[in-house]
């Protein structure tokens, strides 16, 4: 890991991509697999931006990676061929062995809500194909990092809350 000046460091990451016509199927929508690979790609970016968190120079160093153990996704608004996207990513969840993070894609405003993700990582020994421990260095950055608000237990709920409060801001101030 690369040593970052910045702190606190931020919880919720956020990043700009476009989607490119070849991730969309014949009607302009991005594919719905291939949300999956924005999600990632864009997750990978901004941790090693924000955090110093290399994780394919980690690997090469340690023969440890997270692998995908479980993803929940919801498609909410078609994302378009072109179209700028905000995509938000944050660590709702860690364990020793395991962590929970949310992906959520948006328009470029962050206006609509076009879909959210819950991908839950088990960290790996690749060398002992078996579950490792996150390192104390790893579980000191997840813990400061981590979001401390309640998240839902279950997916559906979280969905419906952030449901909620985008239908919230997008009511019109009194005043």
């Amino acid at each position: 890991m690369k040593e970052q000046t910045t702190s606190p460091k931020p919880a919720v990451l956020e990043s700009q991509t476009r989607i490119r016509f070849d991730h969309c199927d014949p009607f302009g929508h991005l594919n719905n697999s291939a949300f999956l690979n924005y999600f990632q790609n864009e997750r990978e970016d901004q941790v090693e931006a924000a955090y110093g968190l290399d994780i394919h120079a980690f690997f090469r160093k340690t023969g440890r990676a997270w692998v995908v153990g479980q993803n929940q996704i919801v498609y909410l608004n078609p994302a378009q061929v072109r179209e700028l996207v905000t995509i938000q990513t944050s660590i709702r969840h860690v364990t020793e062995t395991s962590m929970l993070v949310e992906h959520l894609m948006f328009d470029a405003e962050k206006k609509r809500l076009k879909s959210v993700l819950w991908t839950k990582f088990i960290y790996i020994d690749v060398r002992k194909n078996e579950r490792a421990s996150h390192e104390p260095e790893l579980m000191e950055l997840f813990n400061e990092v981590a979001v401390k608000e309640e998240t839902p237990a279950l997916f559906e709920d979280r969905v419906k809350q952030l449901r909620e409060q985008m239908k919230a801001s997008a009511q019109p101030k009194a005043g």
